[in-house]
């Protein structure tokens, strides 16, 4: 195109990527309680590739949280380290949440007390649907919690109509769009900082918004 524009090389953009601050953006109409829906994903970080020859390294990885509401519009991201409970991340995620929570959903991984304090907090009155665990038993609290009536559902009417009934199926909203991530961004972070992580997932996390804000069909019912 013969334009004198400098082009900066792959050094220079990985230096400079960790210093810079995105946030990200969500392209919404009206704010009203959201149902919101968490979940993690691994992806892979530096390391030899599936053709090298000779003796490998072994591949490292990080955890990539994301949390959604039901139009899979992404309102709140971090990325930790492998070894990293789903549940411990959730506080951090609320934090970035700004807004009315109408129900906040997850699976076993979240499972935690301070997963509930951190949704609860604030005179908040969210209605949590986490999935229990195996062993999961009702406590013994005068004053049944929301975890004891869905241990108690699900010994009544079963897991799978308890899934069906509570609203547990949308977690499927959050797994799409953790899929979307690895198709359309990639599966694995090129920065080879911690810094430089978060800053490529909010990037990539804003790319799909922006992807839902341009592309996304309008529906309605009609009679």
């Amino acid at each position: 195109m013969k334009v004198t524009l400098p082009i900066p090389d792959h050094t220079t953009l990985s230096r400079r990527g960790k210093t810079l601050n995105p946030k990200l953006s969500r392209h919404q109409s009206p704010r009203k309680p959201l149902h919101l829906i968490v979940d993690s994903t691994g992806l892979s970080i530096h390391g030899e590739g599936p053709w090298s020859s000779g003796k490998k390294r072994r591949r490292g990885w990080r955890k990539l949280h994301i949390m959604v509401d039901r139009d899979g519009v992404i309102h709140s991201s971090c990325v930790s380290k492998w070894y990293t409970a789903d549940g411990s991340r959730a506080p951090h995620l609320l934090n970035d949440f700004e807004g009315e929570i109408s129900s906040f959903t997850g699976d076993k991984g979240y499972d935690q007390r301070s997963v509930y304090r951190a949704v609860l907090g604030e005179d908040r009155k969210a209605r949590i649907v986490i999935h229990p665990r195996v062993n999961a038993v009702i406590s013994s609290k005068r004053k049944w919690t929301h975890r004891d009536r869905h241990v108690q559902k699900i010994f009544d009417d079963g897991i799978y109509t308890w899934r069906r009934n509570s609203g547990y199926y949308q977690q499927s909203k959050v797994e799409n769009c953790i899929y979307r991530y690895k198709t359309i961004i990639g599966r694995k972070l090129r920065a080879r900082t911690e810094e430089g992580r978060e800053v490529e997932t909010i990037i990539g996390c804003n790319i799909l918004n922006r992807f839902l804000a341009l592309g996304r069909c309008q529906s309605e019912m009609v009679g």
